[in-house]
């Protein structure tokens, strides 16, 4: 390799980098208007109809809106008995939890008992280890403070304000994309400098449309399918607030790899703690896993396969990436990210190579 060649190579590395630490640096920017672009473009197609029959833009997205938070508020009261319920248990499966944790340190037959045995062990030999302070010499002890309810408390309301600030603002951008139409687009086809320039950006930005409309669809759609059938067979196996968990599953699953896991362990604790036999928590666990298995195996991959036409193995590289950029919020959007860039990478020659990395 010339000395050209790796200079060139250097840069590349160093653009990268500089790229991944300006996403992680504006993130509290980047991830709500990614949101709030994603929210417009799901509910675009209902936007178009209204303008269809006549309703002003700024009309029908304010109605749009309305009807979607209604609509959620209207779930949310309609499973507001089971809700409270599960609200109402969780002092109690906390005091079971617990229970169980402090018979399993005292019995020394159980794994925690015997985990709890051997560290106790190892302190004492590291303390005995331990030479004794000179003459004139006092030993400090650094005790940490305690936890205060109002500190707990605090940030618990700092980080709800945040959330509701950051949906604020979603909602906001959702709104004037809506109600600006195809403004945008109009204006990023006019800073195109020749015409063929100008058709190549409207055909970049259709295909971009119709692949996340796609993938919003069959997103939706898997979620639907999971939530429901969570929710069937933990009734039929008699667990409470069925629909709870359900709606929990639809919802955890839109996360990838995290959000089944997360459920399946939530899953295995509260079939221990409402049935008391080990059975039951293998029992509710396994139904999760099972669930996500045959989705993740078989649904999912048809139906992904055909909104975003991209490759597995690409799929969870960028995954990765984006988790490790934006945490959760970097693996939900990952996919519709992944999508826009081969979008791009299928009309322009210079990103035909990533097109073709993140292409089946």
């Amino acid at each position: 390799m010339s000395e050209s060649e790796r200079s060139g190579v250097s840069l590349k590395v160093i653009a990268v980098l500089a790229v991944a630490a300006a996403l992680w640096w504006a993130q509290i920017i980047l991830i709500p208007l990614v949101l709030g672009i994603l929210g417009s473009y799901a509910l675009d197609p209902i936007q178009r109809r209204l303008t269809g029959w006549g309703v002003p833009r700024g009309v029908g997205a304010a109605l749009i809106l309305i009807a979607v938070l209604g609509g959620a508020g209207s779930l949310v009261y309609s499973l507001r008995h089971q809700a409270t319920a599960f609200v109402g248990e969780l002092p109690g499966i906390t005091q079971k939890l617990r229970r169980v944790f402090e018979d399993g340190r005292t019995s020394s037959d159980t794994p925690v008992g015997q985990v709890q045995q051997a560290a106790e062990e190892l302190k004492k030999a590291a303390e005995a280890s331990t030479a004794p302070p000179a003459r004139g010499v006092t030993r400090v002890r650094v005790e940490e403070p305690a936890i205060r309810l109002t500190d707990v408390l605090w940030r618990g309301s700092v980080g709800v304000a945040a959330l509701l600030a950051q949906a604020t603002i979603v909602l906001a951008i959702v709104y004037y994309l809506l109600a600006s139409g195809d403004l945008y687009k109009r204006k990023l086809v006019k800073l195109a400098p020749s015409r063929a320039q100008k058709r190549m950006t409207v055909e970049i930005l259709d295909h971009v449309t119709a692949q996340i409309e796609r993938f919003l669809l069959a997103r939706i759609l898997v979620s639907a399918i999971v939530g429901v059938a969570t929710g069937v067979a933990f009734w039929l196996l008699g667990v409470s607030q069925p629909a709870m968990w359900g709606l929990g599953a639809g919802v955890l699953n839109t996360i990838p790899y995290l959000g089944p896991a997360a459920f399946a362990v939530a899953a295995a604790a509260a079939g221990f703690v409402q049935f008391g036999t080990p059975g039951m928590a293998l029992a509710l666990a396994s139904v999760s896993v099972g669930i996500a298995t045959i989705e993740g195996l078989f649904i999912a991959p048809w139906l992904m396969g055909r909104a975003s036409n991209m490759n597995t193995g690409a799929v969870f590289i960028g995954l990765s990436f984006w988790g490790w950029i934006w945490g959760v919020w970097g693996m939900l959007l990952a996919v519709p990210i992944l999508i826009s860039i081969k979008a791009i990478g299928d009309h322009i020659e210079s990103w035909r190579p990533v097109s073709e990395l993140l292409g089946e």
